[in-house]
């Protein structure tokens, strides 16, 4: 089975992201094994600048990377329809052996060097998104590519 590990910095601050992230996880089941990763909030967080805070996150990511297939979540990414993210799941599924990591970094986000590092700098959208409420979007993207890829009708 298609193993899923997603790296989230922070813990989830509101119920409705916990509910939204069960019901896809729970769908998410028959398609590939997800595991989440919350990384702890850095300790004295309010003393480090925007700088120092994403570079202690990047450690604590670092860490905790299970496979050496890397996509990192930012709006500075790559953008795909349905069908081309579908493709994309696809395609990792064959060349990842089985394993993908994907990111979603803290209130800054992700660093540029550590972008660079990943196989790929995913978009779900543009606009600039709470890291809280992409996690549910992450995973119900991957739902819906995972659906079209069996040919079920989700999608539509």
């Amino acid at each position: 089975m298609f193993h899923i590990n997603i790296i989230a910095v922070g813990k989830n601050k509101d119920k409705w992201v916990d509910e939204a992230m069960a019901h896809y996880l729970k769908l998410l089941k028959k398609f590939a094994d997800i595991s989440i990763n919350y990384i702890l909030d850095v300790k004295n967080s309010k003393n480090l600048s925007k700088t120092e805070l994403i570079s202690q996150e990047q450690i604590l990511i670092e860490k905790n990377l299970k496979s050496e297939y890397v996509i990192a979540l930012s709006d500075k990414g790559r953008s795909f329809n349905s069908e081309q993210f579908a493709d994309l799941l696809s395609g990792t599924m064959q060349q990842s052996r089985g394993k993908v990591d994907f990111i979603i970094g803290g209130v800054y986000g992700l660093s540029d060097g550590f972008m660079k590092k990943c196989r790929l700098v995913l978009s779900l959208s543009p606009m600039t998104m709470s890291h809280q409420i992409i996690r549910p979007v992450l995973l119900e993207q991957l739902y819906r590519g995972f659906s079209i890829l069996a040919g079920n009708s989700y999608h539509k």
